[in-house]
């Protein structure tokens, strides 16, 4: 259906809004703009209109940790005070009530239902004030709003869409969620690479224009499947999919229908909530001065579009430009780590931004570059795993780089901490030890050793008094007890044993920014036939573009129907026909690499906790709740455990995350 007609158009039958969903409105303004960070909304949530009471964690002593238990007593009290409610004769018996319990009984009033006191007992839900965060969305979003709305007149849709972002990423380009959604539209890897370039050197999520347009296409194609724009919005929470569903459960396109009505297992709080905090947002954005007062709005940035008639490294770019790199990554968000520190090329046909400099003709400051700075394909990547007797110095050598650049490459911070089956990055330019003479490689990449397990087994912290050339080394996983496999969290602490604590404070009294070091692992090795296990995070579409063949050919293959989806564990046949084992792999690698190297760009592991499993439990509904954490980083602190098939009683280690950046996206 073609929607050029709504250009420019905001009447209200684009946005219905329901009795029923204006209580949730108006909720989410108050969150938005009312509350902020320590401000803590007790509520139902289902009737959003009933908010039992909102704690404010800067008053009392203590710490915030401590203050919280204020949190925990009134959500208590409030839901003893729905039991009793619930088992007393209403309204004969409301002269026994306590004065708590009659404040309680008035915010129901409006309801008759006999059992609403026992639903809400279980209905108690905390939210978080984000006032402070909505308001640097608001100054983010001048310097975006304007062209983004301009993109969606320009694919026919409402306008009025684009203040969605301060939904799903207060406008910050590089927002990153613990799910692994990006930019400052929070497209996954799944969604984003059916309408975006994502790979090792790019990452277009992270282009606010680019990505606008690919939000776009996303809202189109939600609207043409389900024919409204708050089903259209909810779905792009929800999935396409899961809205059809529940629209055909319900048998009704009302959006207050299906949120009363649907019982889908992951239609839950957020999903029901989408399409009103996206009107909140709309409402605040476009009358902003009434709920915050002034607001400096940012301008736009004044750039210039070049596009590259070559590959091209940064470090050449910026030094024949007389910019600085930082400038440049900032005008070009998608432009992924090993770009910016010269691991790859920028590539050819990238179109590039560059600042307006009076005077200053792009192409004819490239025309000046020597030949042999100007590159006709990218870099191939090559990994080493390390093995036992190896270290940096040995690996460097061997490689002809140095041990500095390998530990940049891969966030190394201490040298003496490989371990055995570690994924090392090597430079582009690295080649076996030859002489000064030797010539760079033209071997296709691959891993060296190619048969070397990349599964590494938990490890035993370092020898007291090894030196800089210790040798990597593993010990089997059961030799350690289940409550030691903090896997990660050891392998970056420091000698208190917290991952990333607080470093000595520089010469002037700064604090350092907390270190990033990581290690990079995957528990697949280089396919020896034709059967692979599927990883976290991998699709058909995936798959088959690694292969090099159609995501048809690929169902076809395992007889997957048009609507099968891959699970993680399943072993399925793939087919060379198109490319390499070690190709395959290569580009398999390259796509975990960056899963995890954004992941520990955004988040450290502070501690970890423990949890039984209970009857009914899922562990995918355990990561995207109590764990919040990816099920690729659980794996590591479960060696050995099958959290694909949860038994009651089974122990799951699960690590404790915060932010390491602006961009980190955490549920307050």
């Amino acid at each position: 259906m073609l929607l050029g007609g709504f250009q420019g158009a905001f009447a209200d039958d684009l946005f219905p809004v329901s009795p029923d969903l204006q209580h949730r409105v108006n909720f989410w303004i108050k969150v938005f703009s009312k509350y902020g960070r320590d401000q803590v909304i007790i509520h139902d949530t289902d009737h959003m209109n009933v908010i039992y009471d909102v704690v404010d964690l800067t008053e009392g002593t203590g710490t915030r940790r401590s203050r919280f238990g204020r949190v925990d007593a009134a959500r208590k009290e409030i839901r003893a005070a729905l039991q009793r409610l619930n088992s007393i004769t209403i309204p004969s018996d409301t002269l026994k009530l306590t004065l708590r319990e009659r404040q309680i009984y008035s915010l129901w009033s409006f309801s008759d239902d006999p059992r609403r006191f026992a639903k809400a007992a279980e209905n108690i839900h905390l939210q978080y004030g984000v006032r402070e965060l909505f308001t640097r969305g608001l100054q983010r979003s001048g310097a975006y709003l304007d062209t983004m709305q301009a993109i969606f007149r320009s694919h026919g849709l409402p306008e009025d869409i684009c203040y969605l972002p301060h939904v799903e990423s207060a406008f910050n380009p590089r927002a990153y969620s613990k799910v692994g959604a990006a930019g400052i539209w929070q497209f996954t890897r799944s969604t984003g690479r059916l309408y975006l370039r994502i790979d090792y050197a790019i990452d277009e999520r992270y282009d606010p224009y680019l990505a606008t347009h690919a939000a776009a296409r996303l809202m189109r194609h939600n609207h043409e499947q389900l024919g409204s724009w708050p089903l259209a919005i909810t779905a792009y929470n929800h999935g396409t999919g899961g809205v059809a569903r529940a629209k055909k459960q319900v048998d009704s396109d009302d959006l207050a229908e299906i949120i009363d009505e649907y019982d889908g297992r992951r239609f839950g709080f957020a999903s029901k909530n989408f399409y009103a905090e996206f009107l909140a947002a709309r409402e605040l954005g476009k009358n902003h001065r009434s709920y915050f007062g002034e607001v400096e709005l940012e301008k736009p940035a004044d750039h210039q579009i070049f596009e590259l008639p070559s590959y091209i490294t940064l470090d050449a770019l910026a030094r024949k430009f007389k910019l600085n790199k930082d400038l440049i990554a900032e005008l070009n968000p998608a432009l992924r780590r090993p770009i910016l520190k010269s691991a790859r090329r920028i590539p050819k046909g990238y179109k590039l931004r560059l600042p307006l400099q009076p005077g200053v003709d792009p192409a004819s400051l490239y025309a000046q570059l020597p030949a042999e700075e100007k590159y006709d394909e990218q870099v191939s990547d090559r990994y080493y795993v390390v093995e036992k007797g190896d270290n940096l110095g040995r690996i460097a050598r061997e490689f002809n780089t140095t041990v500095e650049t390998l530990m940049d490459l891969n966030d190394i911070s201490n040298p003496r901490r490989l371990r055995v089956g570690q994924l090392l990055e090597l430079p582009g330019s690295a080649r076996l030890a030859g002489g000064a003479g030797a010539a760079p490689s033209t071997q296709p990449p691959v891993l060296i050793p190619p048969a070397a397990v990349a599964t590494p087994a938990a490890e035993r912290d370092e020898l007291p008094g090894s030196s800089a050339a210790e040798v990597a080394t593993a010990v089997p996983a059961d030799t350690l007890p289940r409550a030691d496999l903090l896997t990660l969290a050891r392998e970056h602490a420091g000698r208190d044993g917290t991952l990333y604590g607080p470093a000595a404070p520089d010469a002037e009294g700064q604090q350092p920014p907390a270190p990033s070091n990581w290690r990079f692992e995957v528990d697949f090795t280089e396919p020896a036939g034709s059967t692979i296990t599927v990883q976290d995070q991998e699709t058909i579409g995936h798959l088959s573009e690694w292969l090099g063949i159609t995501p048809q050919r690929l169902r076809a293959l395992n007889a997957l129907g048009s609507g099968a989806r891959l699970t993680v564990g399943r072993k399925i046949t793939v087919v060379f026909s198109a490319t390499t084992p070690v190709e395959f792999h290569r580009r398999r690698l390259e796509f975990h690499r960056a899963l995890q190297e954004d992941f520990f760009s955004n988040f450290r592991v502070d501690s970890t906790s423990t949890y039984t499993v209970k009857q009914g439990d899922a562990i995918w509904a355990l990561c995207n709740g109590l764990f919040d954490a990816p099920f690729w980083l659980l794996q590591r602190y479960n060696r050995g455990e099958n959290l694909l098939a949860l038994k009651p009683g089974q122990t799951i280690v699960y690590p404790l995350l915060s932010p390491l950046s602006e961009g980190a996206v955490v549920n307050p």
